[in-house]
């Protein structure tokens, strides 16, 4: 069972990590989107927070299917999360690049 809220941590992490790493890197290529660029680093920080907070505060029992299915939301909140930052990203990159695919 450890594993599992191992796993799900690892998840969210890498998903948060990605927008902040794209954030961050966008940052630098496109200063004067600053205030746009950290305020989508900056959800994806508190995004982090909250999703690895949710990881243990349940008062499910070990090794139940309702433990499996609250991680399992957990990490599907994340994927949504970071795909809405990401969109987020993408919209700035397309104003600056009007032939970029929309995703």
């Amino acid at each position: 069972m450890e594993n599992s809220r191992e796993s799900i941590r690892g998840i969210v992490q890498e998903l948060m990590n990605e927008v902040i790493e794209i954030g961050f890197h966008e940052l630098v290529n496109r200063p004067q989107e600053s205030t746009r660029l950290n305020d989508v680093i900056k959800a994806a920080g508190d995004a982090l927070g909250e999703h690895l907070r949710r990881i243990d505060d349940h008062t499910l029992p070990t090794n139940s299917k309702a433990l499996m299915q609250h991680w399992q939301n957990i990490s599907e909140d994340a994927q949504r999360d970071s795909l809405y930052l990401l969109s987020e990203i993408q919209q700035i990159r397309h104003t600056y690049n009007p032939r970029l695919k929309r995703v």
